[in-house]
């Protein structure tokens, strides 16, 4: 009984490594080869669009950039030494949010108070709409790239029970790798859509904010403003379009006949 179970045990390192090499070598995929299927790189795409947003809406709603303490200095001198034309020029050819709001209620400031308030009002309203139209961007990325990732997932688990029916495969690991493999698309969906959505709602706040200051300071460029001194006079580029009805200045040169 002895000698059969030496054999035995002396031939088993044998017909495992016989074994072995005759079983299928598993395939290991790299990461960087499961997160480049047709469904993912659509991904990058919006991870790269994502990175640009970010640091242009960031740098652009700096403080610095946003309201220039240089701007702030010079449309300040010019109010204090009531040179409203002049200040009306350097808000021409200076470009910001500041320099625009200022020309358009200097523009608008010989029609009255309520004139200049609307004028520079719908600068704000434009220049937030400027920003919040780049920062919707956000939250679409951050809508859509979950879906495109699921939408990944989805083929990939079809294509993979479709393979392993025709096969006719039973192996629950087989199954379980194929569905490994698929899931790869919904994490990277979810791994793009989750940066998106947070800087969304931090760019958002910060553009809000600006824009707060911004009102904030034309209230104190117009606070006591001489409307009065300024009915009569007419920017350049800033007369006034609109004239009398042609009706009543008929009306009235036919009374003056």
């Amino acid at each position: 009984m002895r000698l059969p179970l030496l054999a035995t045990l002396a031939a088993l390192p044998a017909t495992l490594l016989a074994q072995s090499a005759a079983a299928p070598a598993m395939k290991s995929t790299s990461l960087l080869a499961e997160l480049s299927s047709p469904f993912i790189l659509p991904l990058w795409f919006c991870s790269g669009l994502i990175v640009y947003l970010v640091i242009d809406l960031y740098d652009k709603s700096a403080a610095k950039k946003f309201l220039p303490a240089a701007d702030l200095e010079t449309a300040r001198n010019h109010f204090r030494a009531g040179d409203y034309r002049g200040a009306y020029a350097w808000a021409a050819k200076t470009k910001g949010p500041l320099p625009a709001a200022l020309h358009a209620g200097l523009k608008h400031a010989p029609s009255g108070k309520a004139a200049a308030e609307d004028a520079m009002a719908a600068v704000i309203v434009g220049e937030n709409a400027r920003f919040q139209s780049k920062i919707a961007y956000l939250s679409v990325i951050g809508v859509i790239a979950p879906m495109v990732g699921l939408t990944g997932t989805v083929v990939g688990m079809i294509q993979a029970f479709a393979a392993m029916g025709q096969a006719g495969a039973a192996d629950p690991s087989k199954l379980s790798g194929a569905i490994g493999h698929v899931l790869h698309a919904t994490a990277s969906g979810l791994a793009v859509a989750i940066p998106a959505f947070v800087f969304y709602y931090l760019l958002r706040n910060r553009v809000g904010h600006q824009i707060h200051e911004l009102s904030l300071v034309l209230n104190d460029f117009f606070r006591g403003f001489p409307y009065a001194h300024l009915e009569n006079v007419a920017f350049e580029g800033g007369e006034q379009i609109a004239a009398t009805p042609d009706w009543v200045a008929a009306g009235q040169s036919q009374r003056q006949g």
